[in-house]
């Protein structure tokens, strides 16, 4: 189940990084989406 969840917050974590990615100019949105991956590559690792 917590498997699931992550593998949920990782494909939405990638939608909204990948969303970023094509927005030129939204400097913020970037730096959280980059700050969010990091945080889920971290819970990758972890378990």
């Amino acid at each position: 189940m917590n498997m699931l969840k992550t593998m949920m917050a990782g494909a939405v974590g990638f939608a909204v990084g990948a969303g970023a990615m094509l927005m030129p100019g939204n400097q913020k949105m970037k730096r959280q989406a980059q700050r969010q991956m990091d945080k889920l590559m971290k819970m990758a690792k972890s378990w």
